[in-house]
């Protein structure tokens, strides 16, 4: 799972860099910034887990981690609000977890 947690942090913080240079990126970082766990989720529930728990909590802990990272660096770059910080990792918790579901779920298909 660190692999993907580490992933995660990376891409945000990518996401982040390349919005504070890009008032297009910016706006989308709300979307951008949940469709990153979303999509480490799928992978990482496709790949690792033995089970739908262990996929959701997975998800959930990279999805948290990485958003975490990436929206205090937004707010020490001067381009979120500390408001962001108490439900922008959340959401992402819960997008890693629908997507780890998911990954999960298409890894049981015969």
């Amino acid at each position: 799972m660190a692999k993907f947690v580490w992933l995660g942090i990376v891409l945000q913080l990518a996401m982040v860099v390349v919005g504070h240079f890009s008032s297009a990126i910016l706006n989308l970082s709300g979307i951008l910034g949940t469709a990153i766990p979303f999509a480490l989720g799928i992978w990482y529930g496709a790949t690792v887990p033995k089970s739908y728990k262990e996929a959701s909590w997975g998800g959930f802990v990279l999805g948290i981690a990485g958003a975490f990272v990436g929206v205090l660096a937004a707010i020490l770059m001067g381009d979120q609000t500390w408001m962001l910080l108490s439900f922008a990792p959340l959401s992402s918790g819960v997008t890693g977890i629908l997507g780890s579901a998911i990954g999960r779920l298409a890894r049981s298909k015969p």
